[in-house]
């Protein structure tokens, strides 16, 4: 016990070190590379008053949620363990993927996470989602009351990890950049990948933001968004997403290739770019998705982006509609001239819903990072 425990205090000793270096050569990046979590009273602190966040974190046997707000901490012990939690979720997203009948297990879902603690949801304006394990992907603003969706009563935002607000929210307050880089239908050199409504979607942006660039079929190459990305304050890519779960740094978007690039983005790729937009909007299908890694963090395109530079990103969980898709970005930029990131997103999702029933159609794409 003396040996293992001199152990763990010179890995510790290490792991200080290191953490101290990184923090000093990268303090804006830290939370995302080191073992550095936030305590409570740290995350209650960068609440905004109108804010709940509801974390959990998923045992063999039960599930701990915990409801967080600027002066409130309520932990719920949930009777759902992991086995039954993955089968959930896996058969849910089957059906909301292939637009079958789900409301029966969306209530189950509901009544099961969100439930215990609707009360207190109700008092907030908005509601932060921090997953752990398969959570990550579910979609929480398909869950049911019974009465409604949950996106129906609040605008919502995901956090990869509660820590991650500190670096989200310290961007907060510096020269707003509207300059928008929009790529869509990129020319992959296969019929079967175009996404006509794509240049219908890139196109509309600028009604409401007139510093856009649009580039569409074989100008929307991987070099040129390489070589230019970190100019845009908003950057909006309407292609096609790859995750690939055996090495989540191999998921990549699908961009027109040239003579020096392939026109696969990859995901290790992205983290060494320098993105400095406030917003990098994927309209493509499963770019949400990532491994659980054992911080528990998703790896794949969202955490290279953030890691890349910018604090908030729109990405989906699923395969969407490209009609969905493309009613639901043009409705988004719309609202945003107005409205807040989160609030933005919920209008466009209620937009796509009202024409559009099925969940699959309108429940893919999530927020993360900071929502205002």
């Amino acid at each position: 016990k003396k040996k293992y425990t001199e152990l763990m205090e010179a890995v510790q000793d290490e792991l200080d070190d290191l953490n101290i270096e990184i923090q000093n050569k990268h303090p804006q990046l830290a939370s995302l590379v080191v073992v550095n979590p936030a305590n409570v009273k740290e995350i209650q602190q960068l609440l905004d008053k109108r804010v709940g966040l509801l974390a959990y974190y998923v045992l063999p046997d039960e599930t701990i949620a915990w409801w967080l707000t600027k002066d409130q901490i309520k932990v719920q012990r949930l009777p759902i363990n992991r086995s039954t939690l993955q089968q959930e979720t896996l058969e849910y997203r089957r059906r909301i993927q292939n637009l079958e009948p789900l409301l029966d297990q969306s209530k189950r879902l509901y009544q099961q996470l969100i439930a215990p603690f609707s009360v207190d949801i109700n008092k907030k304006q908005v509601i932060g989602i921090v997953p752990h394990g398969n959570l990550h992907y579910l979609s929480f603003a398909t869950l049911h009351s019974t009465e409604a969706y949950l996106i129906d009563k609040k605008p919502l935002f995901y956090l990869p990890s509660a820590s991650i607000l500190r670096y989200t929210l310290s961007r907060r307050g510096r020269i707003s950049n509207r300059k928008v880089l929009a790529l869509g239908n990129p020319d992959v050199k296969n019929p079967e990948f175009a996404l006509p409504f794509s240049e219908q979607e890139v196109n509309s942006i600028h009604w409401n933001f007139p510093d856009t660039t649009v580039l569409t079929g074989k100008q929307a190459t991987e070099g040129w968004l390489t070589q230019n990305i970190n100019e845009f304050g908003i950057i909006h890519i309407a292609s096609h997403g790859e995750f690939d779960p055996i090495n989540p740094l191999f998921s990549a978007l699908k961009l027109s290739p040239s003579e020096q690039y392939d026109g696969n983005l990859l995901a290790s790729e992205i983290f060494g770019f320098q993105v400095n937009a406030d917003l990098v909007l994927l309209s493509a299908c499963q770019t949400g998705l990532g491994r659980i890694s054992l911080g528990d963090d998703v790896v794949g395109l969202n955490r290279s982006f953030f890691y890349a530079g910018t604090h908030s990103i729109i990405s989906s969980l699923w395969k969407v509609s490209d009609i969905s898709t493309a009613l639901l970005t043009k409705r988004f930029y719309r609202e945003y001239k107005k409205h807040n990131k989160a609030d933005a997103l919920r209008k466009a999702t209620l937009h796509v819903k009202n024409r559009y029933s099925h969940p699959g159609y309108w429940g893919a794409f999530t927020l993360a990072g900071d929502y205002q």
